[in-house]
């Protein structure tokens, strides 16, 4: 886990519900690929809270993963494989 404090006011990184609004998934799935590594948001810390932001690449990648999941039928192990072979090419896709 990434935890960062930070100015809540400025930073240049979207909160959960601008983020599932974007890539077109619910907040559920979006947690679940937290959890499997798909999206790797970081926490920032304001004041005594703590938040998930995240980044454009984030968002780009998390679009990606929806086309490749829910358009072309990959599976989501297959989406993560096709993210890594696909990383040497991409900086999107490191850290899949």
């Amino acid at each position: 886990m990434r935890l960062v404090k930070m100015n809540c006011d400025h930073d240049n990184r979207f909160g959960t519900v601008e983020t599932i609004k974007q890539i077109g998934i619910s907040s559920e799935r979006l947690r679940y690929w937290e959890q499997v590594g798909i999206i790797q948001p970081k926490y920032v810390q304001c004041g005594t809270r703590r938040f998930r932001r995240y980044s454009q690449e984030d968002i780009d990648r998390g679009i990606y993963v929806r086309i490749l999941v829910d358009g072309e039928k990959y599976s989501l192990e297959g989406a993560r494989r096709k993210l890594k072979s696909e990383k040497k090419h991409n900086p999107m896709f490191v850290d899949c």
